[in-house]
């Protein structure tokens, strides 16, 4: 199951760089917009010194720039209006590259005009053509092209699809979570059954036994405390796996020769196969019995289950490396379709057709999150399957 803290990390990282990447997003079209009013501000300062030498060379009135440079304008495609001050003290407007609705000469034109003015001014300051006595006669007023103000919402479309996008990573993450809890959650019920029906089986048989064969009876006996022992396992593996157990001294050694001890007398009559078991006396850690218990067993399972042939090996050994144990379980069984490598510790994965896929997922979850070690497929064909589990080695 995915991690929730590791899921809420995830998601903050995802924000955070949603809002870096807007920021970035914002920056490059600020810069990108500041260099088009640039380039444009630089060709509006032509135009008025084209004019400009125009009517020092020649004394021309306004009637050139509007004859002569108001085409040249236009082709620009550059929003303007040209503000004149009139002998009387009011203003005529021309205006280029602006749809205005308003007739001329009217006052919502007039209003509307000097709106757009100021709005232009607050990106461009406006160019004086001619002034009397410091006082402006004629001003060029302009403002962003439709390129530019296009330009201006690239940032907001790519925020919105930023935000859309990390909207889906979190619900296709919350989707792959519920869907690994609803594995779970079926797949531990299913494990429960299956853990109890071998012991309960066997107890059934044991207490035919006992009613019906007086002279097995102290072996049956014994059989039945046993089981009963193992129901007991049972329960406390379902309970220290949903809760953080207390750790301990434990003897790797003793854990799986009772391991190997128990499946000696189940493994299925028509296989051979040979336990083996390479291990020193001394290698301990600091775990839970029960739960590593449980966590080899799983590996054990599978290995014999994947061993076809009527003869067949399971060979269990284990070094030190410095303060860490490898452990490694060796088996000649059809080993595992490279496809499904990467698979193999996912809840729901399994290979068989009546499988729920929970074993080696419970496995890792034993070995990795509460033992805090580490586990993996080293090798896998069709000669066999090599598992490799590293733990820390217990010191006093």
């Amino acid at each position: 199951m995915l991690n929730y803290k590791i899921f809420t990390n995830l998601r903050l990282l995802l924000f955070l760089f949603v809002i870096g990447l807007a920021t970035l997003f914002f920056y490059i079209n600020t810069k990108i917009i500041n260099q088009f009013r640039y380039e444009l501000n630089q060709q509006i300062k032509t135009v008025l010194n084209i004019y400009h030498q125009k009517v020092v060379s020649t004394e021309d009135n306004s009637d050139y720039l509007l004859e002569v440079l108001l085409p040249l304008i236009k082709e620009l495609d550059i929003p303007m209006i040209i503000k004149t001050q009139l002998s009387d003290g009011n203003f005529s407007y021309e205006h280029l590259n602006i749809e205005i609705e308003f007739a001329k000469n009217t006052n919502e034109y007039q209003n509307y005009v000097e709106n757009k003015i100021k709005t232009m001014d607050q990106n461009f300051e406006p160019l004086t053509i001619m002034e009397f006595e410091n006082i402006p006669l004629i001003q060029i007023h302009y403002g962003d092209t439709d390129l530019i103000n296009l330009i201006k919402w690239i940032p907001y479309v790519e925020l919105i699809f930023a935000i859309i996008l990390l909207a889906l990573i979190i619900m296709s993450y919350r989707f792959l979570n519920v869907s690994e809890k609803n594995l779970i959650y079926v797949g531990m019920a299913k494990e429960t059954a299956h853990q109890l029906g071998t012991p309960i089986s066997s107890i059934m048989g044991w207490l035919d036994i006992l009613k019906n064969d007086s002279e097995n009876r102290p072996e049956a006996l014994e059989q039945l405390e046993y089981e009963t022992n193992h129901l007991k396992n049972i329960s406390e593996k379902f309970n220290k796996i949903g809760s953080k157990p207390k750790l301990k001294k434990i003897i790797l050694n003793e854990v799986l020769e009772d391991l190997i001890s128990y499946y000696k007398k189940r493994i299925p009559k028509s296989k051979k196969i040979k336990l083996k078991l390479s291990f020193p006396n001394d290698y301990a850690i600091k775990g839970d019995y029960i739960l590593l218990y449980w966590s080899f067993e799983n590996l054990i399972k599978n290995s014999i289950e994947s061993i076809k042939d009527e003869e067949g090996i399971i060979d269990i050994s284990a070094f030190k490396q410095e303060d860490k144990i490898k452990i490694y379980f060796n088996d000649n069984g059809i080993g595992i379709l490279p496809k499904d490598k990467r698979q193999i510790f996912k809840p729901g994965y399994s290979t068989k057709s009546r499988g729920w896929g929970l074993g080696l997922s419970l496995t890792k979850r034993i070995i990795e999150n509460i033992h805090k070690g580490k586990i993996k497929l080293t090798n896998s064909s069709k000669h066999g399957t090599s598992i490799e589990i590293t733990l820390t080695s217990f010191y006093s």
